[in-house]
C-alpha cells in the first residue's frame, strides 16, 4: 500500500481541488462516494464468504456490497468538509485529517466498525511500530496518510514559507508527543519477571463439524499430552452446546497444575452466549462476549428485518455483562477477547488500572476463507497488543494463530488452514501502556487542530 499511497492520494488532491470549481454539494458527496465505494469493495472483498458456506445463503451473497456502500456514504459526507475549506496549502493538511475523521466515525457509529485503519499501512515495519505505540492509531494514521502529500507539499513551498506560523501551531503538539516518551516513566517500569510455557492449539475443524465425538477426544489427547501451563484453543472449539448451570462436560478436561482456554457456544434460561472458558482445577471462569457481530451473531432491528432469517437465524446471542478480566490461580491477569472485539479500542479502556498481563484472543475466521479477511484481522489484533503493550495470544479456528510480544514482534505464527501446534515460554512484561497515559492529548490535539482550521478559513489565509 506505501508506494500506492504516494500515487493516489496526490492525485485525490487534485481531484479535490478541481471540485471546487462546483458549487453544489452533490459532487463532493458524489466523488467521496464513489471513491470510498472502490476503496471499500477491495479492501472489503471477503465479505461476501460468509454467505457461501451454507447452500440456503448463497443466493443472498449480493447483499454482501450493501456493506461497502453503506459505509461509502460515509466519505461522500465527509467530502463535503472540503466545501467549507480554503483548498491551496490547508487542503494538503486538511485532507488525512477528513481521511481520519471517517475512520473515527465508522469505528462508533451505531454498532461500530473500526476494521478500517490508516495505521494498517504502516503495520508491518518498525518505522510503523513506533508511530502506533507512542500515538496510538488515529494520530500515527494522520502522521502515514500525510507522509503520501510530501510529493505535494515540495510543490507548496511558498505557500508553506507564506504560512510558517500557522504551521508551527499545528505542528507543536506533534513534536511534542514525540518528545514525550523521554519522560515518560515506561522506560523505568519494572515487570514482575514471571514466566510461564504457553501451547496454542489450530485445529481446523469445519465450520459446521459432523464428527464432534472426534473433535473432542482430539482436544483432550492434546491437553494429557502436552507439558505446558496454558494450553488454548480458537472460538467455538468445543463442539457441544454447554449449559452454564452444569459444567460436568468440562470435567474430564480438568488436569492438575494446567489451565486450559477453549470457546464454546452456552445456553442459560434459554439465553445463548458465545463464551470464553478458563477451566483448572476445582475452578472455572466464564466470560460471555460482549461485542456481538450483527447480522452473525444477531439480528439487528429483528422485528422489522424478519426476512433476514435465512442469512442470520432465528435466535439472537446475547451479550455478556461479566467483567472483562480473568485472574487464574497462579495471579496471572487476562483479558479475554473473542473473535472481532480485539478490533475495537473500547475494550483497551483503563487497560493499565486493571494490571492486566496478556491479552488471549480466540477466533473462529473459517467464515472468510482465504482471502484478505483473515490476514486484516491479523494485522489488526497486532496492532491493538503493540497499543495495549501487551503480549497477546491468538488462536484462530483454521489462522492465523500467533504468539506476538508487547512491541507487536510475532515471535511464532500459524499459516491459513494448516494444523498447527505452538509452544513457547512466554515472559510477563506487565509494563504499562504508554498510549493509555497519554491518550488525552491525542484527542486534544485534534480539537487544536480543528479550531486552527476554522479560525484560517475566517482569516482567508
Amino acid at each position: 500500500m506505501l508506494p500506492l499511497g504516494f500515487i493516489i492520494f496526490p492525485y485525490l488532491i487534485i481531484l479535490i481541488s478541481n471540485l471546487s470549481k462546483q458549487k453544489s454539494f452533490f459532487y463532493f458527496f458524489i466523488n467521496g462516494f464513489l471513491f470510498g465505494l472502490g476503496f471499500l469493495i477491495i479492501f472489503l472483498s471477503w465479505v461476501h464468504n460468509p454467505f457461501l458456506v451454507y447452500e440456503t445463503t448463497k443466493v443472498y451473497a449480493f447483499l454482501a456490497l450493501l456493506l461497502p456502500v453503506f459505509l461509502s456514504f460515509f466519505f461522500g459526507i465527509g467530502f463535503l468538509v472540503y466545501k467549507y475549506l480554503v483548498l491551496k496549502l490547508h487542503i494538503i493538511l486538511i485532507t488525512p485529517f477528513v481521511f481520519i475523521l471517517i475512520e473515527f466515525v465508522i469505528s462508533n457509529f451505531m454498532y461500530g466498525f473500526p476494521w478500517i485503519s490508516n495505521s494498517l499501512i504502516l503495520s508491518n515495519n518498525i518505522f510503523g511500530f513506533y508511530l502506533i505505540k507512542y500515538l496510538g492509531t488515529i494520530t500515527s494514521g494522520y502522521l502515514i496518510l500525510l507522509l503520501f502529500l510530501l510529493p505535494l507539499m515540495f510543490s507548496y513551498f511558498i505557500s508553506i514559507k507564506k504560512y510558517y506560523k500557522q504551521l508551527l501551531i499545528v505542528y507543536s503538539p506533534l513534536i511534542l508527543i514525540f518528545l514525550l516518551p523521554i519522560f515518560s516513566y515506561e522506560f523505568n517500569q519494572k515487570t514482575n519477571n514471571k514466566e510461564i510455557v504457553v501451547e496454542i492449539n489450530q485445529l481446523v475443524n469445519p465450520i459446521n463439524s459432523l464428527n464432534k465425538k472426534n473433535i473432542e477426544e482430539k482436544i483432550k489427547q492434546l491437553i494429557n499430552d502436552s507439558k505446558a501451563d496454558y494450553i488454548i484453543f480458537a472460538e467455538n472449539n468445543f463442539p457441544y452446546l454447554i449449559n452454564k448451570n452444569n459444567l460436568s462436560n468440562f470435567n474430564p478436561f480438568i488436569k492438575e497444575n494446567k489451565k486450559v482456554i477453549i470457546g464454546s457456544t452456552t445456553i442459560q434460561d434459554g439465553d445463548y452466549y458465545n463464551s470464553f472458558f478458563l477451566l483448572e482445577k476445582n475452578n472455572i471462569q466464564i466470560f460471555d462476549k460482549k461485542i456481538l457481530v450483527p447480522f452473525g451473531e444477531f439480528l439487528p432491528f429483528r422485528k422489522y428485518l424478519n426476512f433476514m432469517e435465512t442469512i442470520s437465524g432465528s435466535i439472537d446471542f446475547q451479550k455478556g455483562n461479566s467483567e472483562r478480566i480473568i485472574t487464574t490461580t497462579d495471579n496471572i491477569k487476562l483479558l479475554p477477547i473473542i473473535c472481532y472485539e480485539i478490533v475495537f479500542d473500547k475494550i483497551f479502556k483503563n487497560i493499565n488500572k486493571k494490571e492486566i498481563d496478556i491479552l488471549v484472543n480466540i477466533t473462529n475466521d473459517s467464515w472468510f476463507g482465504t482471502m484478505s479477511g483473515p490476514y486484516q484481522h491479523f494485522y489488526i489484533s497486532r496492532i491493538k497488543a503493540l497499543v495495549a503493550n501487551k503480549s497477546l495470544l491468538r488462536v484462530s479456528n483454521n489462522g492465523i494463530s500467533a504468539i506476538i510480544d508487547n512491541n507487536g514482534k510475532i515471535i511464532k505464527s500459524s499459516k491459513l488452514n494448516k494444523i498447527t501446534q505452538i509452544k513457547y515460554k512466554l515472559k510477563i512484561d506487565n509494563k504499562k501502556s504508554y498510549f493509555s497515559i497519554h491518550e488525552i492529548l491525542m484527542y486534544y490535539l485534534f480539537i487544536i487542530f480543528i479550531f486552527l482550521m476554522i479560525y484560517s478559513k475566517r482569516k482567508k489565509i
